[in-house]
């Protein structure tokens, strides 16, 4: 396993993966941050994603190991590379003990693998607290950001110290490694101080834009901690935008969580959040994201993916596939660190109407569309999704986003570098659109084929019946005979 946690740059600001990120660290001519202040800031000051320096990877011979783990252990196993130096292994353990509990089985918080066949899986994300796979992020993400506010001077200082001997230690890492050796003690020396004064903030402030599941996980994991209040921004348009039952789920929390209906759609309201986040004038409340431009959002999403392959897999080389219903792509771009990371899977992308990621697969032409479909799997009705951003770097690409000059309400594309095509379609497999019609169909087959989970018979929702459709298209073009877990991201109920 890789001994050096990665640092983290602006995606505006450099390429992932380039000769040109290693040489900007080496001479500090970028700016990077350790993973505690981009997690407390959650967006980099110019607008732009924070991105790892690096990926850390995880061996064969550990991820055999991680079959007999419980989920919380396996969180633990495929984090700690991130956090090493952030947090203390044993913190960390703690947090994922609490974030997902296994007392019993009926009560345990761990994915359930539903087996269709030898080759067909289900792969239910919905058991968490609110029934989204946004829980598994959301249950973590503000422990995580309350320890950092309780560590005091000497553990940081402790932390700090036992880190920048590991960087002294890195140039027979290669490019990478000479450059954070040369570049580290500024840095780190500057993380310490930046930590050191988290204990001081009285009040942190959330902003979430959501499209119906991530609002209701994010604020029940928030929901009366103390130093901590947020702002749910979702559509004043029940259900047409979001369905009654995610709307209840947001305006009935009250306590330190404020739900405001707003006259858009998600695009719309990721557009306010953004704009408040960046604007200068509110650096005094502290504000922060929780939704997936956080990369404290999108790193403990990777765990479930290593959970469900080694439950899946007979042996730990055999290459399984996942299929993903893709909207603000932190799912995604999850898996793709889990690639990165060591994990021997590929990926497929469903989309709704709202393409333009799949778009971006098969023609290489980045196009957002004027206005977002409204469909039945409504998370994923996202025009403009936050980590295309991460998509780009994974390939040697850049895109850049801003404002209309004309027209400040109108995002625009400010600058963009075409990600290597060629590499991404050899991890994402293919990608597939099914319209409302075959999505509502699509649920309809599941449910004459009469699967059972117990004695319950088994449906899906419109989020899964993205994913099941597309993996079952993939087969039929194909003709693919592997095994294929396709995501239900939310509860059938919802």
């Amino acid at each position: 396993m890789q001994s050096v946690p990665p640092r983290y740059f602006s995606t505006n600001k450099a390429i992932f993966g380039t000769p040109d990120l290693e040489a900007r660290i080496a001479d500090g001519s970028l700016r990077t941050v350790g993973l505690a202040e981009a997690i407390i800031t959650g967006q980099a000051r110019d607008g732009g994603l924070f991105m790892p320096t690096d990926i850390p990877q995880i061996n064969p011979e550990s991820i055999s190991r991680i079959k007999d783990m419980s989920y919380a252990q396996v969180f633990v196993e495929t984090m700690q590379p991130f956090f090493e130096g952030t947090l203390p292994r044993e913190t960390l353990e703690k947090i994922a003990e609490e974030a997902y509990p296994e007392k019993d089985e009926k009560s345990a918080f761990r994915p359930f693998i539903e087996k269709l066949s030898g080759i067909d899986y289900i792969g239910r994300l919905d058991e968490g607290p609110t029934f989204a796979f946004k829980d598994y992020a959301a249950q973590l993400l503000f422990r995580i950001i309350e320890a950092l506010m309780k560590q005091d001077s000497g553990e940081v200082e402790s932390l700090g110290k036992e880190f920048q001997k590991k960087y002294e230690n890195t140039k027979n890492l290669g490019n990478l490694g000479l450059a954070y050796s040369e570049a580290m003690p500024a840095n780190i020396n500057r993380d310490m101080e930046f930590r050191k004064h988290l204990s001081d903030i009285d009040l942190m402030a959330f902003i979430v834009a959501t499209s119906g599941d991530t609002g209701g996980a994010m604020g029940h994991a928030v929901l009366n901690r103390e130093k901590m209040w947020m702002a749910i921004l979702h559509s004043a348009f029940i259900g047409k935008e979001i369905s009654e039952l995610q709307a209840k789920q947001m305006d009935t929390l009250e306590g330190n969580t404020y739900a405001i209906w707003t006259k858009t759609d998600f695009d719309g309201n990721q557009k306010i959040a953004q704009d408040l986040l960046k604007d200068p004038e509110l650096k005094y409340m502290n504000m922060n994201s929780a939704n997936s431009i956080n990369i404290g959002r999108l790193i403990p999403q990777i765990a479930y993916y290593f959970y469900i392959y080694s439950r899946v897999a007979e042996h730990t080389r055999e290459e399984i596939m996942f299929s993903v219903p893709c909207g603000n792509l932190g799912n995604l771009v999850a898996g793709l660190f889990a690639i990165k990371m060591g994990l021997p899977i590929k990926l497929l992308i469903g989309v709704n109407e709202n393409d333009v990621v799949e778009r971006l697969y098969r023609t290489g032409l980045y196009a957002p569309a004027e206005k977002t479909v409204t469909t039945p799997s409504n998370a994923m009705d996202v025009n403009w999704p936050s980590n295309m951003r991460r998509l780009f770097q994974l390939y040697n690409g850049q895109l850049i986003e801003g404002k209309d000059p004309d027209d400040p309400e109108r995002k625009v594309i400010e600058k963009w570098i075409l990600p290597d095509l060629h590499r991404m379609r050899q991890e994402i497999t293919g990608a597939y659109k099914l319209s409302n019609k075959e999505a509502l169909k699509e649920i309809e087959q599941f449910w004459k084929k009469r699967y059972l989970i117990g004695d319950i018979h088994s449906t899906l929702e419109p989020h899964g019946a993205v994913a099941y459709g597309t993996m079952q298209r993939f087969r039929q073009q194909t003709g693919y005979d592997g095994k294929i877990v396709a995501f239900e991201t939310a509860h059938p109920a919802k």
